[in-house]
């Protein structure tokens, strides 16, 4: 564990970056994890998509049949379903399936985070029509377990920010996958960006060259801090209010920034 001081807007925080033991990074990983849930309920989901987490249980139909769950979640709607949008961590599984009813395949390549990672779009967007977003990604998988946790601790030493993810190396560079990351509401602005390239600065020092992630709700503060777009998935998935009342759009994206 590393520790350092650091000034964000003359409040005075401690960076603690963790590398191990495992069982203290996945309870730091936890507190983050818990930050970013209560930070996801202030956004709010484009009625215009449907999104469904299906069972990947192995008889689970997501697996067996993919492509007459998403038939039969699209004749659920109740309105046209124009688009169908997968994003799934069980690739090979449902590849030549949903390939041969008509999806355009994308190998999303992430050497530290999920393996087999792949994105599966099939038709476009339309006037009055449905978007189906289907999220089929174990999240419990052992290579994406923490291996680096870099929480921001106010004067009290309470975490009001953190970053977490892992590290993994292939073809002789390293890489990372940044899983989470949350700020707390009230801190100083900029304390977001701040805390990026804290992270930057951590894992160049671990040797990594590239970090990838995906998110919801964060693309324009990510492309703000040096990441950029890889694939755009989900236009208008999420939003947030914006202070003259109207609505702050994100896309589901997946991004990579170089070190």
């Amino acid at each position: 564990m590393t520790s350092r001081d650091i000034d964000i807007a003359g409040q005075s925080f401690r960076l603690d970056l963790t590398t191990a033991p495992q069982e203290r990074l996945d309870t730091l990983a936890g507190e983050v994890t818990a930050l970013f849930l209560k930070r996801e309920t202030e956004f709010g989901v484009n009625p215009a998509v449907r999104i469904v987490y299906p069972d990947t249980s192995p008889d689970g139909e997501f697996l067996t049949d993919p492509v007459d769950l998403i038939a039969r979640l699209s004749a659920e709607e109740g309105q046209r379903v124009s688009r169908v949008v997968v994003l799934t961590t069980w690739g090979a599984a449902v590849h030549d399936a949903l390939v041969t009813a008509g999806f355009e395949a994308h190998r999303i390549d992430m050497p530290a985070g999920p393996d087999d990672t792949w994105a599966f779009l099939r038709g476009a967007e339309e006037a009055g029509a449905q978007t189906l977003y289907v999220e089929a990604v174990n999240e419990a998988d052992e290579k994406i377990r923490p291996s680096y946790v870099l929480r921001l601790l106010d004067e009290k030493g309470e975490m009001v920010a953190g970053a977490c993810g892992s590290i993994h190396a292939r073809d002789g560079r390293r890489y990372a996958y940044l899983a989470m990351m949350a700020v707390a509401p009230g801190l100083p602005l900029g304390t977001g960006s701040r805390l990026v390239e804290a992270l930057a600065e951590a894992l160049r020092g671990e040797g990594v060259g590239t970090v990838h992630l995906g998110t919801q709700t964060a693309g324009p503060f990510y492309e703000a801090n040096g990441f950029r777009v890889t694939l755009r998935l989900v236009p208008r998935l999420r939003w947030r209010p914006a202070p003259d009342g109207g609505k702050i759009w994100h896309d589901l994206v997946m991004m990579a920034r170089d070190l």
